[in-house]
């Protein structure tokens, strides 16, 4: 009886969600991320990965809310905006029947980004979800219950600190890439990969862009003869 409540439930609000997604991006309450937005991101790395990478692919995102999400702050935090990282149990997850037995506390947990330019309404990056929506709109989608809230002067202490993990090194970390890159190229093209789609193809610019700007070619060359030398590859 539980389950089969819990699964009305679950079915309601994606029947619900899928409505307000549509209405508002046809109404521009919610929309993707923009070319300003994924411009800035170019600058921000995360094991030498573009950030307009990582957060345009869908495999690299989803289930990583809580790094991804302060990612995202960092394209705000020399702007005339305030920017908050908003901790929350979201409906996303919280009706979810596949967690229905799971006891763990934090399971429906959900980091999410409040960005509010000056003298301008605030929007919700949902960096899961790829989308930003008017704060308004999310309410009423997500219904979030607020846990905790960081706000810019937090986001920007935790990021100078020296318990941060700063993967910003290019140089050091740019031999990982013929393995990574691959794996995200592989990905195009798939249902949850939406700015891989035909006639969107925003990650495949990015990854482009991004093999251009450090010369991809002549790093994996350069891997390539480092392993014939040492004889692990003929």
């Amino acid at each position: 009886m539980e389950i089969n409540l819990q699964k009305t439930k679950w079915d309601l609000y994606k029947y619900k969600q899928k409505k307000l997604l549509i209405w508002g991006l046809k109404h521009g309450y919610i929309t993707f991320y923009s070319d300003e937005l994924i411009e800035k991101l170019r600058t921000i790395y995360y094991g030498g990965i573009p950030a307009s990478i990582l957060l345009l692919s869908d495999g690299m995102s989803n289930g990583y809310c809580y790094d991804r999400a302060l990612l995202m702050t960092k394209a705000f935090l020399d702007e005339k905006c305030d920017v908050r990282l908003l901790y929350a149990f979201v409906a996303n997850l919280r009706l979810d029947p596949k967690f229905i037995n799971d006891t763990d506390p934090l399971i429906a947990d959900h980091c999410i980004v409040e960005v509010t330019p000056e003298n301008d309404k605030p929007l919700i990056i949902d960096i899961s979800q790829g989308f930003i929506y008017d704060k308004r709109i999310y309410w009423l989608m997500e219904h979030p219950k607020i846990r905790k809230i960081n706000n810019k002067d937090s986001i920007l202490k935790f990021i100078e600190s020296e318990e941060y993990y700063h993967p910003e090194d290019i140089e050091k970390e740019k031999y990982t890439l013929p393995l990574i890159l691959p794996m995200i190229e592989k990905t195009y093209g798939r249902p949850n990969e939406m700015y891989s789609m035909l006639g969107i193809e925003l990650l495949q610019r990015e990854i482009e862009h991004f093999k251009e700007t450090i010369h991809y070619k002549e790093i994996c060359q350069e891997i390539d003869e480092d392993m014939k030398r040492l004889e692990l590859r003929k």
